[in-house]
């Protein structure tokens, strides 16, 4: 008899949870969506890219190990990106992101304040315009995204110290070019 309970126990343990991929995975649309955004360089690029993304997930959802969805989700989305949206990620080229990212504008600042603001958004995106594809993408993923330096080596598959590096020259680069707008202080 016990080993009839074991065998029923284990079937519920196998069963799907109704929801689960709802709950864990679709919350993270938003930064798929802002990452594809940055390496595709289009809106519908990266809508597609997302959809596409969503499409695997869902048929890979049961490889998910843990419940840390997020990691795992934005690595498919670079994937897409990669691969069925050709984007280079290894060489120079460089990738418009005019319609990508928050806007930073208060309604309650005075004009010039958000004219301001404005100016410096826009040369802040034209910074990271410069920036070389891999160098780009380890600040969205740290800076915008909020990943760790873990979970930014999971999703781009390299080492953390590679990661840190990736991160360091690209602080560094647009400390170089943004040099005028903001004072970073000692960035080396």
């Amino acid at each position: 008899m016990t080993n009839r309970v074991d065998s029923i126990d284990v079937k519920k343990a196998e069963a799907p949870t109704p929801g689960r991929f709802e709950r864990i995975v679709l919350p993270h649309l938003s930064a798929g969506f802002t990452l594809a955004m940055y390496l595709t360089g289009n809106k519908a690029d990266a809508e597609d890219a997302v959809q596409e993304a969503v499409l695997r997930a869902v048929r890979y959802f049961p490889t998910l190990r843990d419940d840390d969805a997020r990691a795992w989700f934005l690595t498919i989305v670079r994937r897409v990106c990669f691969t069925a949206y050709g984007t280079d990620h290894r060489g120079a080229d460089v990738i418009s992101i005019d319609t990508a990212g928050p806007q930073l504008v208060d309604d309650r600042d005075q004009p010039d304040t958000a004219t301001s603001r404005l100016q410096v958004q826009q040369r802040v995106r034209d910074a990271l315009e410069q920036l070389p594809p891999l160098l780009r993408e380890a600040i969205v993923l740290r800076e915008l995204q909020d990943l760790s330096y873990a979970e930014i080596a999971s999703v781009t598959q390299v080492p953390v110290g590679t990661v840190m590096s990736r991160l360091s020259r690209a602080r560094s680069r647009l400390a170089g070019l943004l040099h005028d707008v903001v004072d970073f202080g000692d960035v080396a």
